[in-house]
């Protein structure tokens, strides 16, 4: 059994399933965990295995927006993401999803940035402000005024990981997000995401490649739904034959 961080806790799910409306089995089974500030969390399985599903209940996609039968609880920064709206959870927990397509909306980068600070009712010079910031941040300044469609993949991606930072969230969720990129798009992320946690914002990177392994501090093995194994990242990986078992290529 690990006994989990003693960090000051920002993320608790308690006993946590979720059904879809045309589904008659569970996609996640009784899932609990805490994670504290400042920590790094890669969460690993198979495709098929409920990561994407976990996500969405993190972030308030579930409930808020797909509906379907879920028990439990997850709690952000103390706060219930069943009783909190999805627009006050974004400033809370932002999420970083596989296509960055259904994330971005707006006519130009620019614009995609503020869109969220727009929603918040920042006023407008400070929206221009954390605009310039956040760009310079993710190195997009260049792009601002381009097209998100003529983008490339791994351009695509780093403006959809800035429309979250936006919002300065002490928690960011990667969804698959480097499975579909280069090497090139793919170290910028990695980048980035390191400097996002030595910064202490709490990183929860679901990534069957495990691209981002340097960056956890542990792992959750996620399979049918369940949390098969969960540890502190050298524990996990040392289990050669565990991993073998469970097709987990690293």
């Amino acid at each position: 059994m690990v006994v989990e961080n003693t960090n000051t806790e920002i993320l608790k799910v308690e006993h946590l399933s979720y059904t879809y409306k045309a589904n008659t089995q569970p996609t996640l089974k009784d899932i609990s965990f805490k994670v504290g500030k400042g920590e790094s969390l890669g969460i690993i399985g198979l495709n098929g295995s409920g990561k994407t599903t976990l996500s969405y209940c993190l972030c308030g996609i579930i409930p808020h927006y797909l509906k379907g039968v879920m028990e439990g609880n997850v709690f952000i920064d103390g706060k219930n993401t069943r009783q909190t709206p999805l627009y006050e959870m974004s400033s809370k927990i932002g999420i970083v999803l596989q296509d960055p397509n259904i994330q971005l909306l707006m006519p130009t980068v620019e614009d995609d940035i503020a869109f969220a600070l727009e929603n918040h009712n920042i006023p407008r010079e400070e929206i221009k402000k954390t605009v310039y910031q956040v760009m310079e941040l993710v190195g997009i300044t260049a792009l601002k005024h381009e097209n998100p469609n003529n983008l490339s993949g791994g351009e695509k991606q780093l403006v959809a990981l800035a429309t979250v930072l936006a919002l300065n969230p002490s928690i960011i969720v990667f969804d698959e997000s480097l499975s579909m990129l280069d090497d090139l798009a793919t170290n910028r992320i990695i980048s980035l995401m390191e400097r996002l946690k030595q910064s202490g914002t709490t990183l929860i990177i679901i990534d069957h490649t495990c691209k981002a392994l340097g960056i956890y501090d542990k792992i959750f093995v996620l399979e049918k739904g369940e949390i098969i194994r969960r540890g502190t990242k050298e524990s996990v990986l040392e289990d050669k034959l565990f991993l073998e078992k469970h097709k987990i290529f690293l």
